[in-house]
């Protein structure tokens, strides 16, 4: 849920007076509240269209520069914008009271009573968020983790996630059913949930919020499999680069290109995205990855070279800007155009049930499949583990260890041919 607002600083201007009251004036869904910023400012040295003070002045009678009362606009912004995050994440938009009273509590006007759990929640979301510069995936793996907390325990705290409390919240977790009455959470799923979980209980732990630290060696017992790599063979990747775009399926030659790319640079879907012509170089491009903000020089081949030609260069993104649904659904779209249509079977569990299903590899296809497919190659090209590593920023084998088994078994059958011989 997003509200909608309109933010303005204003002057309160008086008749025969230069200088005039700055106030803070907020308007969203019929409902209007205004903020005394606490500072005069000279009528004649404010940018109503930059909202700010101009540069190197001073104001009111006590000659207060700009750059101070700048600090306090941006400051009355910042306070703004996370009591309207607050509101968010509870799926409500506040009456003008209520926001009045979540501003002048961050603005310290009004004692804070103790917090809830979930008000915890709240400010651990919008802090990380903002420093952390979370991706939205991220900020929404945890509205849905703490939905289904507060779903589970609307009055829950601390003290009541000893180990037996966190085995009521998986036995909950497993209880969710879908709209045909079965489980609706893989056993994976919840496994990550918890781990989601226990992010935000280490931050509330490192605050001094939390005393309770049952969940550090908590483990869910549950009946796991190792997930499937899934990525394209070469012979699938070539099959995707060699098919033309239908003229009226047209939109899928740019979501074509940016898969290309990221099989042949290893990029991740958000890398990619971000990715801009200024770190785009004749033999390389430089990119700091915006999950873990690894710094890395990724060389260029002759299919990323490629797919490169076909845009021009200018001073914003490489390629157009999409959603990661939207890019999902699209490559599902793709890899059917394209036949990549291998039966495919994916296992895992719901609670004890351990279900099978066989379905067209198109169907399993998302923006992840790109790095993966680069990783998987790589290694079966014969390039050493290290080197690829170099690549994708991975800092240990652990992560590259499903990777090299793939390769391992590639090579495997690869060699049992002599025996046809």
């Amino acid at each position: 849920m997003i509200i909608k607002r309109n933010c303005l600083f204003l002057l309160d201007k008086e008749k025969d007076k230069t200088d005039a009251k700055l106030r803070y004036r907020i308007k969203w869904e019929g409902n209007t509240v205004a903020f005394n910023v606490g500072y005069r400012v000279e009528v004649s040295k404010w940018i109503s269209e930059a909202q700010r003070c101009k540069s190197n002045t001073y104001h009111g009678k006590k000659k207060v520069s700009a750059a101070i009362i700048n600090r306090q606009i941006s400051h009355y912004e910042e306070l703004a914008d996370e009591v309207f995050y607050t509101f968010e994440q509870n799926g409500t938009s506040p009456t003008a009271e209520e926001f009045r009273n979540a501003f002048n509590l961050k603005l310290g006007k009004i004692e804070e009573k103790g917090k809830s759990l979930y008000e915890y929640y709240d400010e651990f979301i919008i802090k990380e968020r903002k420093e952390k510069s979370w991706t939205d995936s991220t900020y929404r793996k945890h509205r849905t983790v703490k939905k289904h907390i507060q779903n589970f325990a609307p009055n829950l705290e601390f003290s009541d996630l000893t180990e037996d409390g966190l085995n009521k919240l998986t036995d909950y977790m497993l209880s969710i059913t879908d709209d045909t009455g079965n489980p609706s959470l893989k056993n994976t799923t919840i496994k990550k949930d918890i781990n989601i979980f226990k992010w935000f209980l280490r931050w509330a732990t490192k605050m001094g919020y939390n005393k309770e630290l049952a969940y550090e060696t908590y483990k869910p017992k549950l009946k796991t499999i190792p997930r499937k790599v899934i990525y394209l063979t070469w012979d699938e990747l070539m099959a995707i680069r060699d098919t033309s775009i239908p003229e009226e399926m047209g939109y899928l030659a740019k979501i074509k290109d940016m898969l290309l790319f990221c099989c042949f640079t290893s990029l991740r879907f958000s890398d990619m995205q971000n990715l801009k012509w200024s770190y785009v170089f004749d033999n390389h491009i430089e990119v700091t990855t915006i999950k873990t903000n690894d710094p890395l020089r990724i060389e260029l081949n002759k299919y990323s070279k490629e797919v490169l030609t076909r845009y021009i260069r200018t001073k914003g993104y490489v390629f157009p800007r999409i959603s990661n649904q939207k890019m999902n659904d699209y490559l599902k779209t793709l890899g059917k155009l394209c036949n990549i249509d291998a039966p495919t079977t994916i296992t895992y569990y719901k609670g004890n049930e351990r279900i099978e299903e066989i379905l067209p590899k198109y169907e399993l296809l998302s923006s992840h499949i790109g790095r993966r497919t680069f990783i998987c190659n790589a290694l079966m090209l014969g390039i050493a583990p290290n080197i690829v590593m170099k690549w994708t920023g991975h800092s240990d084998y652990a992560a590259m260890k499903p990777y090299i088994e793939i390769a391992d078994k590639a090579k495997e059958t690869a060699m049992s041919l002599f025996n046809k011989i």
